[in-house]
């Protein structure tokens, strides 16, 4: 009997393994890629508050001195110790927003260049969830006197991101990932009139979620206290954003 469910766990083992691998192979393709663009949003219907990001944000640097930094050095990642903290944007709740405005469009630019299509470690979800959440909080500023070619590729690159969450949502095990999915969703859903879908999906899903991991007196079924405050703040961005 224990040789059977020996076997049986190592099939199960050896097919999440091959289905894990097909996904990266897939995810990879020009294939995948390609269905993930769809059209460009052609206005920005709601500015959320930028400072929402502190909210969720574990940045604890008193101050992030874009206009010290050379652009073009921004993404040499093998001298950067934090280069996923880097690829989430998170820091850009602590950018100064009235001289690191060029830099920032600078630093955007390259990394559109380079990971603008699927990287196993660059889109991985929550840093994904995250740079989009950062992106659209921050897009006043980002946008601000931009030319034509890099506002397309920029508002390109957020709606293909997002399409990529919509497609990993029925893979995602983690309910904190998930709430960074729905948040990231939301936004864009609220930002972009063509994607309303995506507001309603996410709230969809993050309804579902609060009933299965909150127990009747509202607390997380895993008994983690930082689990019910790391929610706790991703609700509340999304509340102040859905009343501006």
């Amino acid at each position: 009997m224990f040789g059977v469910k020996s076997v049986y766990f190592y099939l199960i083992a050896l097919q999440i393994t091959c289905i894990k691998s097909l996904k990266k192979i897939y995810f990879s393709s020009d294939l995948y890629n390609k269905s993930l663009k769809s059209n460009t949003p052609r206005l920005i219907h709601h500015n959320p508050n930028p400072f929402l990001l502190s909210i969720i944000t574990d940045y604890k640097e008193e101050s992030f001195k874009i206009s010290e930094i050379d652009p073009n050095l921004f993404w040499i990642e093998d001298k950067k110790k934090n280069s996923k903290r880097l690829h989430n944007f998170f820091w850009l709740n602590l950018i100064d927003r009235k001289t690191d405005s060029k830099n920032i469009k600078k630093i955007i630019y390259l990394w559109m260049l380079r990971n603008s299509k699927y990287k196993k470690n660059i889109w991985e979800t929550s840093s994904l969830s995250a740079r989009i959440t950062s992106w659209i909080l921050n897009i006043d500023i980002i946008l601000d006197n931009a030319n034509f070619d890099f506002k397309k590729n920029f508002l390109d690159n957020i709606i293909s991101q997002s399409n990529h969450l919509k497609k990993i949502i029925k893979f995602e095990k983690n309910y904190l990932k998930k709430i960074e999915i729905f948040t990231a969703l939301i936004l864009s859903g609220l930002v972009f009139n063509e994607y309303e879908d995506n507001y309603k999906i996410g709230i969809k899903e993050l309804e579902n979620l609060v009933k299965n991991f909150f127990d009747e007196d509202g607390f997380p079924l895993s008994r983690n206290p930082k689990d019910l405050l790391f929610l706790s703040r991703y609700q509340l961005t999304g509340r102040i954003n859905n009343y501006p």
